[in-house]
């Protein structure tokens, strides 16, 4: 009987997951002209995207629960960026921009910035 419950639970938690998480609200779009400060790292290497956009100059990693995947935005000393990406370590109000070697990363550092949606 008790296994019988445990299979029973296991079932129903496998139907109600997939509909509490699609019920998520998801972020409004930011109106064109509004600023964000965010922390901002960067990144290099040629690994696919979450959205399957080729890494380069103006791909950029956000947390989509954050900023929607598909807004473009401005980051000072960097240029436009159309958030693509997602990463693990990308959390909350973060953006991690592209560029093309470990060396120009490493130099972009972490930094504060105000970020403007276009």
């Amino acid at each position: 009987m008790r296994t019988r419950l445990c299979t029973l639970a296991v079932a129903i938690a496998a139907f109600a997951l997939p509909t509490a998480v699609a019920g998520a609200a998801a972020p409004k779009p930011p109106k064109p002209g509004s600023t964000m400060k965010v922390k901002s790292t960067a990144y290099a290497g040629h690994q696919p995207t979450f959205t399957g956009a080729k890494t380069r100059h103006g791909i950029c990693a956000v947390d989509p629960d954050v900023i929607p995947l598909g807004t473009r935005f401005y980051v000072p000393g960097y240029g436009k960026c159309l958030a693509a990406d997602i990463g693990g370590a990308v959390q909350g109000p973060f953006v991690d921009v592209w560029v093309k070697t470990e060396r120009a990363a490493l130099r972009w550092g972490v930094r504060t910035v105000t970020i403007r949606f276009l």
